[in-house]
């Protein structure tokens, strides 16, 4: 949830910093699955199992992969995953996220905002430019200057903010126009043997 450390995100990615994010992410999720999770493991992000529907979207919520498109066109704010502790699929997991990796569509995208509870942005990242055109990773990946997390007793949502040109795919006859997928880097601590067993 909300700290002070340092917002927004980093202007130059490189190999060695998504590892230390990565890294950064793992702790922090250990931490915060500390007193509320028995024995807790860590894995990456998978949001068929650790997010539930957003109010605005094309995502089934049980579909595999990234896809955010949402389900209006134009531009606007729309809320693409809920985070719902109470009776939701994030009940006692504990979700880190340290960046963002181009798939598919981020043309249409311009930030990603990150919803506390209260309806209180705590976290907008700017990835106007980010896309999936990069000869390497790296290239299509943006990274938070400080890992943000939902934890295991928090509620929340995350929200995308998409420009003038995009057409949604539920709202256009013949051709299907680009779906937007943006992966999530990030971890979520959960109880061991809930999705993963023992590695030893």
């Amino acid at each position: 949830m909300a700290t002070n450390a340092p917002a927004g995100t980093n202007d130059y990615v490189y190999p060695g910093l998504i590892e230390a994010r990565e890294d950064a992410a793992i702790e922090k999720a250990d931490m915060e699955a500390m007193g509320e999770i028995t024995n807790p493991i860590v894995r990456d992000i998978i949001p068929a199992v650790d997010f539930d529907t957003g109010a605005s979207t094309e995502w089934s919520g049980s579909a595999d992969g990234w896809e955010v498109s949402p389900d209006t066109d134009g531009a606007g704010t729309y809320e693409v995953y809920e985070i719902d502790s109470d009776t939701g699929k994030a009940d006692e997991r504990v979700n880190v996220i340290y960046g963002f990796e181009a798939v598919e569509g981020l043309d249409y995208v311009e930030a990603v905002n990150f919803i506390a509870s209260d309806g209180q942005t705590f976290e907008r990242a700017q990835v106007t430019g980010l896309d999936e055109t990069g000869d390497t990773q790296v290239d299509r990946q943006k990274t938070l200057r400080s890992p943000i997390s939902f934890g295991a007793q928090e509620n929340g949502a995350i929200e995308i903010v998409v420009n003038d040109d995009y057409v949604s795919p539920s709202t256009t006859s013949g051709d299907t126009p680009t779906p937007i997928e943006l992966k999530l880097l990030g971890v979520t601590a959960e109880k061991l043997g809930r999705r993963v067993g023992s590695r030893q």
